[in-house]
């Protein structure tokens, strides 16, 4: 018997999937059953997929949309050799579910790292630097022919357009202490940065560097979530996003514990952050917003009203 799969309620017909605990139930019995026994834990619930803890070690993630489900049928096996030698907790995918009861898609049992994320419980300063070697670890090069991450092996000439697109729609928006953004400055930046040359070869990269992404246990850095972008790409692009959740007072030991990035390489960086900013305040999140804002009052890109 087929169990239900829903669009949500508040969304279009072709809106993000629901699908009801019995069904994951029923597939994680069905093609894992070393998990049968294990308790189904609580949801958390994002944009573009869902996870749900499964006993204390393992969970699964499900995507929710179809634009990126095909990258859940990728990642188990892309992710396996890189991440041997990752010294921080990761959210590992270990195995590939198949799509089954109404479920349309393939999804991932993962690692389970036992955190708050740095939404919920910003990191502290002494994580800035675990933090940053974190993404050094990740960073190692790529073979020729690696397959592409989504979010990372996008030329920043090809999203000039996006990002003004992106300044349009929010531009006019109130930021906290009635600051207001100067979104002909914003595009100048975007644009001048843009223009810097990618100077070094593919590196693996994560793809959704952000503050849902990062595990904090009482603002010690505890890992990275969210793998199923992971793939070749130009590293700036998980930097700049991380420059969004380090404040600018701790970014020398953010670099510090990356080590060695090009000057090209930071100046890309600077490009992503801002794009990566500009989303956090057009999804509304009040975490991400506030956070977006601050990053912005520091690069001096907005001001009172």
């Amino acid at each position: 018997m087929s169990l239900p799969v829903e669009h949500h309620a508040s969304g279009p017909s072709d809106g993000p999937l629901y699908i009801s605990d019995d069904t994951v139930r029923a597939l994680v019995d069905e093609q894992f059953p070393w998990l049968k026994d294990r308790e189904l834990g609580r949801r958390y619930t994002l944009e573009d997929h869902f996870a749900m803890r499964i006993g204390d070690d393992y969970g699964a993630v499900f995507p929710r949309v179809a634009a990126y489900a095909e990258l859940y049928g990728r990642v188990t096996d892309l992710i396996a050799g890189p991440s041997k030698s990752w010294t921080f907790p990761a959210s590992t995918p270990l195995a590939t579910g198949k799509p089954g009861h109404g479920f349309p898609w393939q999804w991932i049992v993962v690692e389970w790292v036992s955190s708050s994320t740095a939404a919920f419980v910003p990191l502290r300063d002494d994580a800035a630097v675990p933090f940053g070697r974190a993404l050094r670890e990740i960073h190692t090069p790529a073979p020729l022919g690696a397959p592409g991450n989504p979010r990372t092996n996008v030329s920043l000439d090809a999203r000039i357009g996006r990002f003004e697109a992106l300044v349009a729609r929010v531009k006019n928006r109130v930021g906290p202490e009635n600051r207001v953004m100067d979104a002909a400055s914003l595009v100048a930046r975007f644009v001048d940065r843009a223009a810097e040359p990618i100077d070094i070869p593919p590196t693996w990269t994560h793809g959704r560097i952000e503050p849902r992404s990062v595990c904090s246990d009482q603002g010690a850095f505890r890992g990275l979530l969210l793998w199923h972008n992971f793939g070749a790409g130009d590293p700036a692009a998980d930097l700049g996003c991380a420059l969004n959740i380090v404040p600018a007072h701790l970014q020398d030991r953010f670099w510090a514990g990356y080590g060695y990035a090009s000057p090209g390489t930071m100046r890309r960086a600077q490009a992503y952050q801002l794009f990566a900013a500009l989303r956090y305040i057009e999804i509304d999140d009040p975490y991400l917003l506030r956070m977006a804002w601050e990053r912005l009052i520091e690069l001096d890109l907005a001001h009172e009203a």
